[in-house]
């Protein structure tokens, strides 16, 4: 038993450092690129629908407030390794997000670290309702 401890610890801290956490923050160039290269991902804005409305969002987005994200599960990917493209406002809520989305098991995110003001301030088109 002493032997087998330093090898189910070693086991375990090697998984806890890969490096590899399923989740990207990326600048707009790279939002877009990866928009563009993978149109089958789902696009989710996670602000309120009043920011939705006022302020704009990407064409082709789906809006499920980040608050929500736990109890509308059905409208996310059945796959959780599907591909998850998503933002927020200014990159804050996006993160809160991230965080719950990987706790529901999803290993695939890649994050508008600027949100949509920084999409918006690169002269990034928005659509609205």
């Amino acid at each position: 038993m002493n032997r087998l401890f330093p090898l189910a610890v070693l086991l375990l801290l090697s998984g806890c450092l890969s490096g590899t956490t399923g989740w990207e923050r990326v600048d707009v160039e790279t939002f877009e690129q990866a928009i563009n290269d993978h149109p089958d991902a789902l696009l989710l804005d996670v602000r309120t629908s009043s920011e939705w409305e006022q302020d704009g969002h990407l064409q082709d987005a789906t809006l499920i407030p980040h608050t929500e994200l736990q109890s509308r599960e059905s409208e996310l990917p059945d796959d959780k390794d599907a591909l998850i493209l998503l933002y927020c406002r200014s990159g804050n809520r996006s993160q809160d997000a991230a965080n719950t989305l990987q706790e529901m098991g999803f290993t695939n995110l890649i994050e508008l670290e600027s949100g949509i003001t920084g999409w918006k301030n690169a002269g990034k088109s928005v659509v609205y309702d």
